[in-house]
């Protein structure tokens, strides 16, 4: 069965990865915020797609959440446009 939430919305960040390393931590991070329901990173886009339901915070806080781990790996980190 699956839970189809007709209110989900596509968020998409630009994350510089370079490894599997990168993608796991970027999706657990992410993966912790209230209404994240998939996070799907790809190091060959160098892009980390969301699907977020109703209460999920604005994609600005989403940022916010992978900047410590940003600093400390030195990856850059944006919105997507």
């Amino acid at each position: 069965k699956y839970l189809i939430m007709a209110s989900a919305e596509n968020v998409v960040l630009n994350v510089e990865m370079t490894c599997g390393g990168c993608s796991g931590a970027v999706t657990r991070i992410l993966s912790k915020l209230p209404g994240v329901a998939e996070v799907n990173a790809s190091l060959e886009e160098q892009k980390v797609y969301i699907t977020v339901g109703e209460d999920a915070p604005p994609p600005e806080e989403m940022l916010a959440a992978l900047e410590k781990w940003s600093k400390a790996s030195n990856k850059a980190i944006s919105l997507a446009e």
